[in-house]
């Protein structure tokens, strides 16, 4: 029957930006976070990524390091430097495991820094974690 109320809703769930370069990863992680009822949008550089996170305001990103036109250091950056992406919440996906890295990535307040070959599930429960203490901040 009609739901004219929407009773029968589900609150909607959080939307995830994912801006790597590998049409692999994106996919497995756009169909594993949509089956969670996430809303997912996609990026395949950081000059991209940095578009999108504009135009969309996800509430989290997925960001890899090593990818073309504008790597990941480079668009969390210039993301922070922006009023609008200055509190969203990013967790770096990355094989990139060295000291420095990490460090780097560190000092422009991400949320978590995961490296690749990564588990899907662990991945889903960070996600899950950080996006319920944001809220709670709120």
């Amino acid at each position: 029957m009609f739901d004219f109320f929407g009773l029968g809703k589900k609150p909607c769930k959080a939307k995830i930006l994912v801006v790597d370069d590998e049409p692999n990863i994106v996919q497995t992680l756009k169909d594993r976070l949509e089956m969670n009822d996430y809303v997912v949008v996609t990026a395949c550089n950081g000059d991209e990524g940095l578009k999108t996170a504009h135009e969309e305001h996800p509430d989290l990103i997925l960001l890899d390091v090593i990818m073309p036109i504008l790597d990941g250091h480079e668009m969390l950056k210039k993301l922070r430097e922006q009023e609008w992406g200055a509190d969203i919440s990013v967790i770096m996906l990355t094989a990139r495991s060295q000291v420095q890295d990490i460090q780097r990535a560190k000092e422009c307040n991400i949320d978590d820094y995961i490296i690749k070959p990564f588990d899907l599930s662990e991945l889903l429960e960070k996600i899950e974690n950080i996006l319920e203490r944001r809220k709670s901040l709120v």
